[in-house]
């Protein structure tokens, strides 16, 4: 039983996951900074997307930079903090807001993404 589960948490069956996440959380993410900006947000709300954007997008760089063996594995759990503190915030203020509940939902689905990954990165087993 130990060596089917230690099977099934082989980092080569998941690691393809980490790619599929990290193009959803973009998406996501551009998704939102787009319904800001078309739904005539307030510009605070245009700065906390286009910095959970910005910053993810620099997650993802250091999080390729440590694959290489460039930085340490541990580098890229900062800035995805920091992502996800942004959009706690930009969750926090357009709650309970009129109209914005697409906004919500794009939000919730690259929060979402990216504690997948980070599930992910405790739960497979290196090689």
């Amino acid at each position: 039983m130990a060596h089917l589960v230690a099977a099934f948490l082989n980092a080569k069956v998941w690691w393809p996951l980490f790619p599929l996440l990290l193009l959803l959380v973009i998406i996501a993410l551009s998704a939102a900074i787009v319904s800001v900006v078309k739904g005539k947000a307030a510009k605070t709300d245009i700065v906390l997307q286009a910095l959970a954007l910005v910053c993810y997008l620099f997650t993802a760089v250091v999080a390729m930079a440590s694959e290489g063996g460039t930085l340490s594995p541990h580098v890229h759990r900062l800035p995805s903090l920091v992502t996800q503190a942004l959009l706690l915030a930009q969750l926090v203020r357009i709650w309970h807001r009129a109209g914005a509940r697409s906004l919500r939902t794009l939000n919730l689905i690259a929060w979402g993404g990216i504690l997948a990954d980070t599930a992910l990165h405790f739960l497979i087993k290196p090689e």
